[in-house]
């Protein structure tokens, strides 16, 4: 699931929101351009043989640089060529770590002269991923006229898609991207964005030191920071797990990459930081502010599995102020007005998703400044260890802090109301 920070009816004023290896020597050393040897008694075999080749050499030509090598993997001109090119150039730009295609032997399925079959993608970004990005496709391969070589000659299946829901990366979809870098961060860009890269990377590089600063010792730095700073909305629109259903009201969000989706296995490869089109045109204060909101998921990670959107939200909002004088730390436009119509509990998850959602941003970081002027910063850690993977709040809040969650929303609204009285 991803967090970040919503935006409530198109208020464009202060809003804050919504991880190295070498490629195996043996992997390159298998990627000679000899064609595979044949064995008419066994075409299945054989394909397989030749499909396998073709993959090598598509990868090797990605990290080499090499077109013309990966033209002579591709079957087809015209617009799957041209996604192709797009795809290569994209690929081109990245800090690829590893980058490796496998056949499925057994899912080969005859399909006139050709064949579709399942074929896994294995990618790392290098400084970023802390491991391999597995993703699953569905190809087709089609043979050359002399019969000794299958390449591809499409890569959309609607149907194998429509029963393997994925989610692509922005160098995945059909757009060019712009990739940019700085110590630490590597950015994600558009034709539409790319002019506002030097700002996002400068924002992102001094917010990771500002946030790393407030952090607990025991939250190691995750390593290098990858931020999507789109133009297009399709990336956006493509995304399964925002924190609200509308695009439109996101200002930004941090997204889990699963080292594998369909492995279901928990684990997570990289926390990647979304920020939307509109907040590229904020000022230098509002960006920087939700920059280190994310940069704060992205800190947490793992840590917050489980726990309750007000406590991740409000942390994050927490840390991402502290840079700030408390004289200009300005709240979201609706809390008060929240707060005035009574507040009786801690909000649900559902509630960040709704039509207060911004206010109740707020009331989740005064619950936790409340928390850090009562009890010390230490104690926000210690209930986020406390709640980890599902803990009850009724049981953890009592045990941790002596008062029910009721007296604690209070207790945080009446700090947020005589401090903006």
């Amino acid at each position: 699931m991803s967090t970040g920070r919503a935006r409530t009816r198109g208020a464009r004023g202060f809003v804050a929101t919504l991880l190295p290896l070498a490629l195996a020597g043996a992997l390159l050393a298998a990627c000679g351009d000899d064609d595979p040897p044949s064995s008419p008694g066994d075409p299945t075999g054989l394909a397989v043989q030749e499909i396998e080749h073709t993959l090598r050499q598509r990868a090797r030509a990605i990290l080499d640089g090499d077109s013309v090598l990966f033209h002579r993997t591709v079957a087809g001109r015209g617009t799957f060529l041209d996604d192709q090119d797009r795809y290569f150039d994209n690929l081109g730009q990245l800090p690829l770590g590893m980058l490796r295609f496998d056949l499925d032997p057994t899912s080969l399925d005859k399909d006139g002269d050709g064949y579709w079959a399942d074929v896994t993608v294995r990618l790392r970004l290098q400084g970023y991923d802390v491991s391999p990005v597995i993703t699953h496709d569905h190809w087709r391969f089609a043979p050359t006229r002399n019969q000794r070589r299958y390449l591809l000659a499409s890569t959309t299946d609607k149907r194998w898609e429509a029963d393997h829901p994925s989610q692509p990366q922005p160098w995945d979809l059909d757009e060019e991207i712009e990739v940019r870098d700085a110590p630490g961060v590597l950015g994600i860009f558009d034709d539409g964005s790319v002019g506002s890269a030097s700002t996002v990377l400068d924002a992102v590089a001094e917010g990771r030191f500002q946030v790393r600063s407030v952090l607990p010792a025991d939250l190691t730095d995750p390593g290098g920071v990858v931020v999507y700073a789109l133009s297009d909305p399709e990336f956006v629109e493509s995304l399964s797990s925002l924190p609200v259903n509308d695009p439109d009201r996101l200002d930004g969000a941090t997204v889990p990459v699963p080292h594998d989706a369909e492995g279901g296995d928990g684990r997570v490869s990289s926390y990647r930081v979304l920020l939307t089109p509109h907040v590229l045109d904020q000022t230098g204060d509002v960006l920087d502010r939700l920059v280190r909101h994310e940069l704060t998921h992205v800190a947490v990670g793992s840590r917050a599995r489980g726990v309750p959107l007000w406590l991740s939200e409000g942390i994050a909002e927490y840390v991402s102020v502290q840079p700030i004088a408390p004289a200009e730390r300005r709240l979201q436009t609706d809390a008060l007005d929240l707060a005035a119509r009574g507040v009786e509990d801690l909000p649900s998850d559902a509630d960040f998703s709704g039509a207060d959602a911004e206010g109740w941003y707020a009331v989740s970081w005064w619950v936790c400044e409340y928390i850090a002027a009562t009890y010390g910063a230490s104690a926000l850690w210690a209930l986020l260890d406390a709640l980890h993977d599902g803990g009850d709040q009724a049981d953890v809040v009592p045990e941790q802090l002596g008062i029910s969650t009721a007296q604690l929303v209070a207790e945080g609204i009446a700090l947020m109301r005589r401090t903006y009285a």
